[in-house]
């Protein structure tokens, strides 16, 4: 890879677009992943260190080997939507049997087609055909890849769409074409579908809110300690840096929870946030 500047040969360049606007940075990319129990201070139990272009979601299955060599089992790993497609939750639940919680994104599509998202039309597996929401089945799929990814692809009868009066709402108003979908998987595309329908009612949202408090970490890590000044050159060295900021972070949590001069125990129970960070 491209070396992006000379005090650091590993450094790299990366961009991350948030709700605040862009971000650039050349540096590293550091996930931290924390307890979260509404009863005792949240730790930090967890760090991983991965060049800054590596995005998200593919620091997820190192996440989880880590965590599980290391003896947690989480409860539920609740992260952001960096880390979340159907694919990643099927794998984290089959590989290490970790319930994975967050938004999977919604069709970014929908807003041309406001009528019927993929969620209203019914598939029938085992005929591997889709019924619209006014009747219409469309002929068997075909097998097809998504950005090297295996999928199944969905065309509906030209004529059956052009006749139809829900057409501007359902395809978009595309001249001369049918409507068509692409399916994943049958594990992944319950899941999406599944996820996609929960995310909306307040009860999932609710749970979800509790990731806040990564994100509460994440402000402190970077401004109390500093996390996006790189003191060290190089991945290795960076991730020590990226491990005594938790320890800090951790010995200021746990002081406030037991002062000195006082005695207790502190029970955690492990159900785990991530959040993936510039440094």
């Amino acid at each position: 890879m491209e070396i992006v500047t000379p005090h650091d040969p590993e450094a790299r360049y990366s961009q991350k677009v948030t709700a605040a606007g862009q971000r650039d940075w050349i540096g590293y990319r550091d996930h931290q992943t924390e307890t979260c129990d509404e009863t005792s201070p949240n730790v930090i139990v967890q760090v991983l260190t991965r060049p800054a272009p590596q995005q998200d979601i593919d620091a997820l299955d190192d996440i989880h080997q880590q965590l599980t060599h290391q003896g947690f089992q989480p409860v539920e790993h609740v992260v952001d939507g960096g880390y979340v497609t159907p694919d990643s939750i099927h794998q984290a639940a089959m590989t290490w049997d970790i319930p994975l919680l967050g938004p999977v994104r919604d069709d970014p599509r929908a807003a041309q087609r406001p009528g019927f998202t993929k969620e209203d039309f019914h598939i029938d597996w085992e005929n591997r055909t889709l019924t619209c929401p006014n009747g219409i089945t469309s002929p068997p799929w075909k097998p097809t890849l998504d950005d090297g990814h295996p999928r199944w692809s969905v065309l509906f009868p030209r004529k059956a769409c052009r006749e139809c009066e829900d057409r501007p709402k359902c395809t978009g108003n595309v001249e001369g074409k049918g409507r068509r979908i692409l399916l994943l998987p049958e594990p992944q595309q319950k899941i999406q579908s599944q996820v996609r329908k929960d995310q909306k009612t307040s009860s999932w949202q609710r749970r979800y809110a509790i990731r806040a408090g990564c994100e509460a970490t994440v402000s402190e890590t970077v401004h109390a300690h500093g996390l996006r000044h790189c003191r060290y050159r190089g991945l290795a060295k960076t991730h020590v840096q990226h491990v005594l900021t938790a320890t800090g972070t951790n010995i200021v949590r746990l002081s406030g929870c037991f002062p000195p001069g006082t005695q207790g125990l502190c029970v955690i129970t492990f159900c785990p946030v991530s959040s993936g960070e510039a440094a």
